[in-house]
């Protein structure tokens, strides 16, 4: 029995007399909306009803024609009694027609042409007891698209269709609706469908969406609840999104990404309860970051003394870095710098990871069997490293490379200042050495899928003096 209506709607087919039901407003919608999906040629109402003027204990004229209009259409003349009860035939078949269409035709009505059902269902529910789409609605429309694992073009048409025809959606939710599409779409576009890929990342995506529901800016006043928030989803779908721009973050940015392949909850619990409280728990590790961390990253004065003459305070803008990964990276690495503070993205030794803290955080966050083999003073002199780096990749590790960056841009150079030009990758795919080049798949600076070398070869002698060892951990 359906239990989308909780009372009588409608008049008599042969008095018009109306069932008066004062509180019933939400039943009234649920049947306009029901009718308006289904195409007029099913004896729906095609888009044409409107939900702008519901009044309590009166079905207007509209509604009640085509409520038997439908019932001539698809019952008996026993069964054209004018009124749609709870439970009844005449409730379940409008169900079934209105689930049924993938598309409605276009309309004169509020909405228009919808293109999905999982989004039309979502709606209704919405729209059950009032027409007003609150933040709380808006979202939970928004995880019904995100709830099977995949938001497929036609959804992201469909809620760009609730933010532009809905009379009653907050200016707040509308520009949270708006962002989410905008970037879906852009990632779409650039790489791939929108997926959610393991039942972890979808509720995943539920903690996030309870956290869009929240009002306030949280312990970050410089930074936007909902930007936040579609931030997570995205990187949700899209781990390689995260990109620490020009801040030395790396060894977070690697930590996180493999984080989010894994435990996808503990990254949204993380980054939820670190905007919300200003500390978060990271699987067994406490963090929380000094309080001009989250004073960041807002245009900040910046006393310039190499100008001659007498010091000039200019305005200093923070490099490009997405503000969750602000939130999660900068938290991550402040909080666990013992006699520095990294409260800017230009310290780079301040956010220089060391591979024992990567060890130190994998091993907090569940890996089993974290193993390691680094060196930090030299680069490795012979192939053993970096076959067991290989190996243990293929045996279903997480592994995390220490290089000199130069040799993503160029294999012929190799660093040699020590904290500041290692640089953090994560492996994704086995290390091919055959013929003495090296070639390789690898996550860095916001690619999942970065080949190395992208042109040319990368000679093996090149690779071993830009390569420092490893950091690999079982989920």
């Amino acid at each position: 029995m359906s239990d989308i209506i909780g009372t009588r709607v409608g008049r008599d087919a042969k008095t018009r007399a109306q069932y008066q039901n004062w509180n019933a407003v939400k039943d009234q919608l649920q049947v306009i909306m029901l009718l308006d999906f289904i195409p007029a040629a099913d004896g729906g109402a095609g888009g044409s009803l409107s939900t702008d003027r519901v009044v309590p204990g009166r079905a207007s004229d509209a509604l009640c024609d085509a409520i038997l209009r439908f019932q001539k259409q698809h019952f008996p003349p026993a069964q054209q009694s004018g009124f749609v009860d709870p439970g009844d035939a005449v409730l379940t078949r409008m169900e079934k027609l209105a689930w049924r269409h993938p598309a409605a035709p276009k309309a004169s009505g509020q909405w228009g042409e919808f293109q999905t059902v999982s989004v039309r269902r979502a709606l209704i529910e919405a729209l059950k007891d009032d027409p007003h789409l609150s933040q709380g609605k808006v979202v939970d429309i928004l995880y019904s698209t995100l709830s099977d694992g995949t938001v497929t073009a036609g959804e992201l048409d469909d809620l760009q269709l609730v933010a532009d025809k809905s009379t009653t959606i907050e200016p707040r939710t509308k520009a949270m609706l708006e962002l989410f599409v905008k970037e879906a779409r852009s990632k779409r576009s650039a790489r791939g469908p929108y997926e959610l890929a393991t039942p972890r990342h979808i509720d995943a995506a539920e903690i996030v969406c309870n956290f869009l529901k929240g009002v306030g800016r949280g312990r970050w006043l410089n930074l936007d609840r909902d930007e936040i928030g579609v931030g997570m989803l995205m990187r949700l779908a899209y781990p390689g999104l995260l990109r620490q721009g020009q801040a030395s973050l790396c060894g977070p940015a690697a930590f996180l990404f493999v984080l989010l392949q894994d435990r996808p909850a503990s990254y949204a619990r993380f980054a939820a309860d670190m905007y919300d409280k200003g500390t978060a728990m990271l699987g067994g590790l406490s963090v929380t970051p000094n309080d001009s961390v989250r004073q960041y990253p807002a245009p900040y004065w910046q006393i310039n003394t190499s100008i001659v003459g007498a010091p000039s305070a200019v305005w200093h803008y923070p490099p490009k870095i997405d503000p969750v990964d602000w939130v999660t990276m900068a938290s991550l690495r402040d909080s666990e710098n013992w006699f520095c503070t990294y409260d800017t993205a230009d310290k780079e030794f301040e956010g220089a990871t060391t591979p024992m803290e990567l060890v130190w955080w994998l091993n907090k966050a569940g890996y089993s069997d974290v193993r390691h083999d680094f060196n930090l003073l030299r680069h490795q002199r012979g192939t053993e490293n970096m076959d067991e780096a290989s190996r243990l990749y293929s045996a279903g590790y997480r592994v995390c490379l220490l290089i000199d960056y130069q040799m993503i841009e160029d294999p012929k150079k190799s660093g040699s200042r020590v904290g500041m030009d290692e640089h953090w990758i994560v492996l994704r795919s086995r290390i091919d050495r055959s013929g003495g080049n090296v070639k390789m798949t690898i996550f860095t600076w916001g690619d999942a899928n970065r080949q190395v070398p992208q042109s040319g070869v990368l000679p093996l002698d090149d690779f071993l003096m830009n390569y420092h060892g490893y950091v690999a951990g079982r989920p």
